[in-house]
């Protein structure tokens, strides 16, 4: 009965550290938007974007997109938070990319050249939306029919054109 007594206490202190260390976690990584630099950008499509992706700029890490919500017109405002202010140009612009081809969703974004800066809540008015493969291969395979059909169209003219020529050549002979 003893060494039950021991194992169950063990249990409990164990079970006490994971749920401290879990907290503890969670509180240092859900630091408050208040606190960062936000910016906003809308966007028609954000299909795969998820909330928490990468922000970056140059390839590097600078943010994180802490919040998605439709707005009027149909389109998503996407918020992105950043710990330290970012010197954004006014007419930079934020694309949603892929990392390689079937990868996860993040946001770069791309410095423009005016010599007015975004403040801190303001808005990214140039964007890219995401690219989805489904759409991107009908649209290829939509061009292939197409072309197909051009050289199908470019082969029945072409054949009536010589049967003509023929016929014409035939018909001098005579």
């Amino acid at each position: 009965m003893r060494q039950e007594n021991k194992q169950i206490i063990a249990g409990f202190l164990l079970s006490g550290l994971l749920v401290g260390a879990l907290a503890f976690v969670h509180s240092k990584s859900a630091i408050k938007d208040e606190d960062n630099f936000v910016l906003h950008a809308q966007f028609l499509k954000t299909d795969g974007l998820m909330n928490g992706a990468d922000v970056r700029l140059a390839g590097i890490k600078v943010g994180h997109v802490t919040e998605q919500k439709l707005s009027s017109g149909y389109r998503v405002d996407v918020k992105m938070s950043f710990l330290k202010p970012i010197d954004l140009s006014i007419d930079s612009s934020a694309l949603i990319e892929t990392d390689g081809l079937l990868g996860a969703k993040h946001i770069e974004l791309l410095p423009g050249g005016d010599d007015e800066i975004l403040k801190n809540g303001e808005e990214i008015t140039f964007t890219q939306d995401a690219l989805i493969l489904g759409e991107l291969l009908d649209k290829v395979n939509t061009y292939m029919r197409e072309k197909k059909g051009q050289e199908k169209g470019n082969e029945q003219k072409i054949s009536q054109d010589v049967i003509s020529r023929n016929t014409s050549i035939a018909n001098k002979d005579i």
